[in-house]
């Protein structure tokens, strides 16, 4: 089998026509779940009646940097291509013609993923200069290193966009969203002209993705198992840099150096970020970072039904209906990650202290639910408030 080509540079990609129809994104998405990976002549399949052949390659090689360009499912496809899978070889040699970008990245092991993240812990402005060590980035049983110089050329990048982000701040009051089934019972009909930011999934939420400006994405298995949800969305991205195995770049991602270890809130997200419990706690660092004086929250419910057993950051398979989300579709079929809210209690504890030292207030508008750490009100209230 053909050798792999040396790994290509950051790239910014640009989508020039929305070949992607969520029928096909449907499809894609079944075909990668079933065979873990999306078979080249699957990538041709339903095309247009008036595409031509250039514009059949370029919607296959669209299809295949949203599905088939991750690490591990790059992984997948040279493991079955070298076990004798005809498809996988044919989609691995054309992948390897068209230059189907990936991110230069390793897998190492458990031990040396810990030894990468405890020196990048203990100085990471320190460990960024240090061209000889590899950026670490796990997940549960996962880990990988990133070519340093493709980790910091990411991070520049996202200081740059950064500073544009910050710049579009149509007032000093953000929405957050979170994705609890509270935001069943919430009136959205007055979030239109707001800053809005929605997290994961909820870029299929029929009102809210449409309003948002951002989105955010920490958790790796949120992005690996529906990469097409996060794709030529025409808003801001903000994601870990060790997320750029799984989501390609494009104009408008900000690419964050974002921690574990002990909880802190950052001051200079564009420097280092905390990235703890949950994606709303890596929100609200950039949102204060970004000017915000006040964030109202919704959907963030802070309570979970998982197994009693189940710790923090265990891989749960959801197979019945999700009762945790505002779609019970949400996370069925799909994996995801144990939570502890006394934990995401803790983070917000944090938050809180944080905005307050800035002069800055977080405002709990959530329809009920279990977070008690913060001010609350309601969402017609503090909406009002804004247009006095």
């Amino acid at each position: 089998m053909q050798r792999l080509a040396p790994l290509p540079t950051l790239r910014i990609r640009v989508v020039p026509h929305p070949f992607v129809s969520a029928e096909v994104a449907t499809r894609c998405a079944a075909l990668r779940a079933e065979k873990g990976f999306v078979p080249l002549d699957a990538l041709f399949a339903d095309l247009p009646e008036h595409a031509d052949d250039v514009e059949a390659i370029r919607r296959a090689a669209t299809l295949a940097r949203i599905f088939n360009a991750s690490f591990e499912t790059r992984r997948r496809i040279i493991a079955a291509a070298r076990a004798g899978d005809d498809d996988a070889a044919s989609l691995f040699s054309w992948m390897e013609i068209q230059a189907i970008p990936s991110a230069p990245c390793t897998a190492i092991t458990e031990r040396r993923a810990q030894e990468l993240e405890a020196d990048l812990l203990a100085d990471p402005a320190d460990f960024l200069t240090r061209a000889e060590r590899p950026y670490p980035y796990s997940a549960n049983h996962l880990h990988w290193s990133f070519d340093p110089e493709w980790i910091t050329r990411l991070l520049t990048l996202g200081r740059q966009r950064f500073e544009q982000f910050a710049s579009e701040r149509r007032s000093d009051t953000a929405i957050l969203v979170g994705n609890g089934p509270s935001l069943n019972r919430t009136d959205l009909s007055r979030l239109d002209g707001q800053d809005i930011f929605i997290s994961n999934y909820a870029t299929r939420h029929p009102i809210l993705s449409p309003l948002a400006r951002g989105v955010a994405v920490s958790n790796y298995f949120v992005a690996e198992q529906a990469p097409e949800d996060f794709f030529d969305l025409g808003k801001w991205r903000v994601l870990p840099a060790g997320l750029s195995h799984v989501l390609e770049d494009d104009p408008k991602t900000i690419w964050l150096n974002a921690l574990g270890g002990p909880l802190f809130f950052s001051d200079e997200p564009t420097e280092r970020i905390a990235w703890h419990a949950t994606v709303s706690f890596f929100w609200l660092q950039v949102l204060l970072g970004a000017g915000y004086r006040r964030v109202l929250l919704i959907g963030m419910d802070n309570t979970y039904h998982q197994p009693e057993a189940a710790t923090e950051g265990t891989l749960l398979h959801q197979i019945d209906e999700d009762r945790n989300h505002f779609d019970p579709n949400y996370f069925r079929g799909k994996y995801w990650q144990a939570a502890d809210t006394g934990h995401m209690t803790r983070v917000f504890i944090e938050a809180d202290r944080a905005y307050r030292a800035k002069g800055a207030q977080i405002v709990n508008c959530t329809e009920g639910g279990a977070l008690e750490v913060f001010r609350r009100s309601t969402l017609a209230a503090e909406l009002s408030a804004i247009d006095a």
